[in-house]
């Protein structure tokens, strides 16, 4: 019996390139590797990159949690290309989440 080994998209040669133009695309790291979670290869991580696959591929409100660790994390502190640090006005009809945060100060 042969056991056929399935290799994820994210443990590719292509999703380390794809991760590799990060800088080329200014878009943050941390952008780029949620695309590369829900991505199942090349084509569909170019699709989110170009805003193409939500809805099929992933939702817009799962990259949002991926990327800011389901709001521990202010979107705007990541950017996406042209859309900048607005990116998920550009991705999403959606409002923001609300992010519950309190002061320690408080």
């Amino acid at each position: 019996m042969t056991h056929q080994v399935t290799i994820s998209f994210c443990e590719t040669d292509e999703a380390a390139e794809f991760l590799a133009s990060a800088d080329r695309r200014e878009t943050s790291k941390e952008i780029m590797e949620a695309i590369v979670f829900f991505a199942r290869d090349l084509r569909e991580a170019e699709e989110l990159w170009n805003g193409d696959g939500f809805g099929r591929i992933c939702n817009p409100s799962d990259l949002w949690e991926n990327v800011t660790g389901n709001g521990g994390r202010d979107p705007t502190d990541f950017c996406w290309g042209a859309a900048g640090r607005d990116w998920w006005k550009h991705i999403s009809d959606e409002s923001l989440p609300e992010v519950s945060r309190t002061s320690h100060y408080s």
